[in-house]
Formats: C-alpha cells, structure tokens, sequence
C-alpha cells in the first residue's frame, strides 16, 4: 500500500493545483505589467509637460539662463558640462563627475536635495526659474516614480549655452516601451540614446552612457 501510485482523483487534485498555481503567477505578472505601464504612462505625461514649460521658458523668458541664477558654466559647450538628474542627493549619490570616452570629455552630476528637487524657482532638480515666465500647470518639477539610481529610472536635463538648446530624458519600464518593443519609443525619437526617451531641441546633448549607471 505504501508504494502505490497516485489515483485518478489524487491526479486530478494535483493538476488542479497546478492551475490554480500557475494563475496565480501570470495573474502577478499581469498586474506587475500594468503598473509598470501606468508609470510609464506617467513618464510620458512628465516628459511633454517639461518639454513644454523648457520651451515656453526658452522662448519667453527676458534673459535666458538655463542653469539658473545660483549656477553658472553649466552648459554642455562651457566649463562645467553638467548633468542634471531627478534624484535628491540623500536618496542616491551619482558620481560628481564622469568620463565619457567617445568624445573624451568630463561630465559633472548635479543633484539637488530632497527639500527642494521638485522646486520650480531655480532651486529644483532643473534649476531653472520657471515662475519667472509663469508657465501654466507647473506647480513642481516632475520626477520619475520610481526615481533612484540602481533602478536606472531617473530624469535628466542639460543645455548648451550657444546657441541656446536644451535636451531632457527618460527611461521606461515596460517592455512595450523599450528598444524593439511593440510600441518602442526610445530609439525611435531621433536621439543618440536608444534606451532613454529623449525629448528638446537638440537631442544629442546628454550623453548616452548615463542610463547605465
């Protein structure tokens, strides 16, 4: 009696099981493909509406400064050649400074704090003064959802001085989104990155070594 096998109902229990099991497991991937999606979604909403305020800012503003009143050299074709990422200092530290070998040029990453990344008056993650051109619907800088460094989600912005040109990117969660997915948006938007959405006026600006860190 100890070494019969299984019987019939004793089999179909186990398959049931099974089922139930494997519906459980794809109906976690799906919902872990929807949030995914929705903050995604989320991502494209930010990018258009920073790439309005950066625009209108550009085009409006009385004397254009892209690195704001309390930075100066920062443009890509200056001194300091500067990055500018989404996340606060305190949730994750980025290198001060990276060499980016293609062009052998220097890099510097600037992060601001957690009390004022969000800021629109100069002290936020862009450290542009928006409300000196009163953009509509700008009460604070967007940051990714997830926003941390080891996930590679994150935002980021940097500028050329002469002639003025600004560039801003993001990075996407699902599949869809990717490189060679259904709906692929990163290497299909004419910039150098193929793995970060990029959007602005000239789209080779940021460096596409970035993401990778």
């Amino acid at each position: 009696m100890a070494n019969r096998g299984l019987t019939y109902v004793e089999l179909l229990i186990v398959l049931g099981l099974i089922s139930v099991i494997m519906g459980l497991v794809i109906g976690v991937f799906k919902i872990q493909n929807y949030f995914k999606k929705a903050r995604d979604l989320q991502r494209l909403h930010d990018i258009n509406l920073l790439n309005n305020a950066l625009n209108f800012y550009f085009q409006n503003a009385t004397s254009v400064d892209p690195d704001g009143p309390n930075l100066d050299n920062r443009g890509v074709d200056e001194s300091l050649p500067t990055i500018f990422v989404s996340v606060p200092a305190e949730k994750d530290k980025f290198f001060e400074s990276c060499f980016y070998y293609p062009n052998g040029k220097a890099y510097y990453i600037y992060q601001t704090n957690k009390n004022d990344y969000q800021r629109t008056d100069s002290f936020g993650w862009i450290p542009i003064n928006f409300q000196e051109v009163n953009y509509p619907g700008l009460s604070v800088l967007p940051v990714d959802p997830i926003n941390t460094l080891n996930s590679g989600l994150y935002y980021l912005y940097a500028f050329q001085r002469t002639p003025p040109q600004y560039e801003i990117s993001v990075g996407f969660e699902s599949p869809e989104f990717q490189k060679g997915g259904s709906a692929d948006k990163v290497s299909t938007d004419g910039g150098n990155d193929d793995n970060r959405l990029e959007f602005g006026t000239n789209l080779n600006i940021i460096p596409g070594f970035i993401w990778q860190f």
